[in-house]
């Protein structure tokens, strides 16, 4: 252990040598050095007013236009790349266009239209509702900001985990553009372009428009077609004006992306669940097992036609036909906003007034293998409309202020359409109403020169609403007869509002909320080179409904407090920084997705509030100019956490013909056999997407030529192993019980993987032409974005499912601009 910790402490000591800050490398390294002697600073909007991200009191990390390229972030999830204690997973058991981004272990992997994410996201000052809108891509940016702990005083909405802060590039007065094209691996290929227009005295317009497409790079084995393909159209258009005293954007923006189909494999299964009827499925499951040869294969099918049951046939035609349909995913995002900046004396007016829209289907065969396990068809459709209004100024020379309020609505519906064993379309459905006001205020006060206090409070009332239509045949009418329901009749619903008729099916539930965050802080400019903070935040996250378990009641917000210090420092004439933040987060209320015995339901999975959590870590941001042209760039994060002891349990029903000791008798098995509720102790399992260590380092060489400059860039960034749904044995179950629930956790988590990318590119000089060529996992590392083992347990499918993250790619592009100053 001494040795360990030798070790680490000997790594740390070297960190100001190797690692680097992302957020500095929006400019070229000799640009840097021939405009301040070193490394440039940047301007954050991190605390909704521009400073310099070197005297923010908080954890946040920035990049620019010019290092977002280098680094190839196109879409939210390359996120996790370049920003310490930021991990995001894709592969969904509905759609391909969600990312699940956890910051220090606050994240949510069911943030569904009735439950909201831990991470915020916001497009050009606008709160993203849904995570279906998350991995929509990301195109002539201005500057990308990760804010990492609870934001609740500042930002539209309330959020526990941080934010990601997308910024894209306004309209300027002169004329500008470009072109770029791309071609590279599996067939992959891009066109960008890029149109700044002045218009008039003080008005401009600017046009983005992005088209790509790529074939697949896994296989489907039983289908004889791509999967994991992708083709995208993004728009964006922006008009601005400004005059004396006041200006006004406005912008609209469009996303479509469509695949064939998300890379869902078969990771193992559970030979308890398959004896008996259902032993035929067994042979099928284990001749799809992912392995390391067959990594980018699928056998999934897509859905079974149950011809042999008699039922089938009396369904509608349109039905009938979805039974045919093979897999697939669509998303379209778009939304419009207006901001207005009034300049009011001393003081700034600002108005954000926004109408986002969503609309997410597809089909996945979850299993991924021959056998028809589960296929389902799952989907969500969302429309806000949001207006935030803010005041900001100066009181007194100490005393500054910002303060707002903020409301939206949010209406949509979610499903999910599930075939079980072959059999017929379940249909869980649900219609959604999310309303949230919220009004905040922080002032700062300069009680020296250099020693600086904040203080800030925000209160939040938070409205939801869910109709239930649950049915438990697809296309049959809700009144008729179907065993198995509560009231024997296919719509499946506990408390439905009225008796269910041929076409009403509904369980009206709501629930209001409300609860406050604060922000208390005290940052000290040591010396003109050393800034120095410490912060105390809370915040909660709203409550909501389970739309598929609709017996049960609301869960209320979960409630997050932290601390942080920190330390931002520049050496050696500032060609060398170094940021760390250290920080301890309490989390009550969790809300965790459990296993248990639901009134009406039976053995299901919902979400509830149970457990509370702490995690604690130290981040570490560092970037160096060590030579002419050379620029290396880098972070690390170290965390760790658990529940507090005896504050998670979950109830697991066991069927045994022995009393069990510790356990409430239950009702028995159809057979006679008796049965027992035992309550289990969770504090001992892991938390979600907290990998316990995260590191990435990269370096750009400038080197400049007689006709342009030659970048060599190369970064590296690695994940530590991160575990999903970790489950624990009750001490009542039998062995083999057990050891099934042993292997779902070592199905459950991901192993550490490491990803080398790299870019060299040639800039001209005349004409404004850079060419270059660009690779992406060239170490071909085969690793796991996502693994879905919650089905593995008893009373579940006896499924464990893997998502492989993407092969090596590589390719060439150029890209021409002209114009500006």
């Amino acid at each position: 252990m001494r040795t360990s910790k030798l070790m680490l402490a000997t790594m740390l000591s070297g960190l100001p040598v190797a690692m680097a800050q992302p957020a500095q490398a929006q400019v070229a390294p000799q640009e840097a050095q021939e405009q301040s002697g070193g490394i440039q600073d940047i301007v954050v909007t991190a605390r909704r007013t521009e400073e310099s991200l070197q005297t923010t009191p908080l954890a946040v990390t920035a990049l620019g236009d010019v290092a977002i390229q280098r680094a190839q972030i196109v879409s939210v999830q390359d996120v996790q790349r370049v920003a310490p204690s930021v991990v995001i997973s894709t592969g969904s058991a509905s759609t391909s266009g969600f990312a699940f981004v956890s910051i220090r272990g606050q994240g949510n992997l069911q943030p569904l239209i009735a439950n909201d994410p831990a991470v915020a996201t916001y497009i050009d000052g606008v709160y993203i509702a849904r995570p279906s809108q998350g991995l929509t891509d990301l195109h002539d940016l201005q500057r990308l900001e990760v804010l990492r702990g609870p934001q609740g005083t500042l930002f539209g909405r309330n959020t526990t985990g941080g934010a990601i802060n997308i910024l894209s590039k306004d309209p300027v007065d002169h004329l500008e553009g470009s072109l770029k094209g791309e071609v590279g691996s599996y067939a992959y290929r891009d066109v960008e372009a890029v149109l700044n227009v002045p218009l008039a005295e003080g008005l401009a317009a600017r046009l983005v428009y992005d088209f790509h497409d790529r074939n697949g790079y896994g296989n489907n084995a039983r289908l004889n077609r791509d999967v994991g393909d992708q083709k995208s159209h993004f728009l964006r258009g922006k008009l601005k004006y400004e005059s004396d005293g006041f200006d006004v954007t406005m912008s609209g923006d469009y996303n479509k992306i469509t695949d064939m189909g998300q890379l869902a494999q078969t990771a193992g299964f559970n030979p308890l669940s398959f004896q008996g009827p259902l032993a035929a499925f067994a042979p099928g499951l284990a001749s799809a097992i992912h392995t390391k040869d067959n990594w980018y294969t699928t056998y999934a099918g897509g859905l079974t036609r149950p011809t042999t049951n008699p039922t089938f046939a009396t369904l509608p035609p349109d039905i009938q036909a979805r039974y045919s349909q093979l897999p697939f995913d669509k998303l379209v995002a778009y939304g419009f906003s207006g901001v207005v900046n009034i300049d009011i004396g001393e003081h700034k007016l600002k108005s954000i007034t926004a109408y986002r829209y969503s609309d997410s289907d597809g089909l996945i065969d979850l299993d991924g293998s021959p056998s028809p396990v589960l296929a389902v068809f799952g989907g969500a459709h969302s429309e806000s409309y949001s207006q935030e209004l803010q005041l900001s100024g100066n009181i007194t020379d100490q005393l500054s202020y910002i303060l707002g309020g903020y409301a939206s609505r949010e209406t949509g519906f979610e499903y999910s359409r599930s075939q079980i064993f072959g059999g017929l379309i379940r249909n869980s459905f649900g219609d959604a109403k999310n309303t949230t006001k919220g009004a905040y205020a922080q002032l700062y006060y300069n009680l020296t020169d250099s020693v600086r206090a904040v203080g800030g409070f925000r209160y939040t009332w938070d409205g939801r609403e869910v109709v239930l239509h649950n049915q438990q045949v697809l296309g049959l009418a809700p009144n008729a007869p179907v065993a198995g329901t509560p009231f024997g009749v296919n719509c499946n619903l506990v408390n439905p509002d009225q008796t269910p008729t041929a076409t009403q099916c509904n369980q009206t539930q709501s629930k209001n909320f409300s609860y406050p965050a604060w922000n208390l802080g005290l940052d000290w400019q040591a010396s003109e080179d050393i800034f120095l903070y410490v912060a105390t935040r809370g915040a909660a996250k709203a409550g909501g409904f389970n739309i598929r378990a609709g017996s049960l009641p609301a869960f209320s917000p979960e409630k997050v407090k932290d601390v942080e210090s920190g330390i931002k420092a520049s050496w050696l004439d500032n060609r060398l920084r170094t940021n760390v933040a250290l920080f301890h987060t309490w989390k009550s209320n969790a809300q965790v997705i459990v296993n248990a015995v639901a009134p009406g339901v039976g053995v299901t999975q919902y979400t509830q509030n149970n457990g509370d959590t702490r995690v604690w870590g130290a981040e570490f941001e560092v970037v160096a100019a060590p030579w002419s042209g050379m620029e290396i760039s880098g972070n690390l994060s170290l965390l760790d956490g658990k529940y507090k002891a005896g504050s998670i349990s979950e109830v697991q029903r066991i069927t045994s013909a022995t009393p069990l000791t510790g356990c409430a008798a239950a009702p028995p098995t159809a057979a006679g056999v008796p049965r027992y509720d035992c309550t289990v102790d969770l504090s001992g399992r892991a938390l979600t997407q907290l990998p316990k260590i995260q590191f990435s380092i990269g370096a750009t060489q400038t080197i400049a030529l007689s006709t342009g400059d030659l970048i060599l860039h190369i970064n590296y960034a690695y994940v530590g192993k991160q575990h999903f749904n970790p489950v624990v044995a009750s001490d009542q179950q039998t062995a083999a019980v057990k050891a099934a629930y042993a292997q779902e956790n070592a199905l459950g988590e991901t192993a550490g993987y490491g990803l080398l990318n790299g870019r060299i590119a040639y800039q001209l000089k005349d004409p404004n032409i850079e060419l270059y060529v660009y690779g992406r996992n060239l170490t071909a590392k085969k690793y796991l974005s996502r693994r879905f083992s919650d089905l593995y347990q008893t009373g579940g499918l006896g499924v464990a499912v893997d998502y492989a993250g993407d092969p090596r790619v590589v390719g060439i592009g150029m890209r021409y601009r002209f114009g500006g100053q």
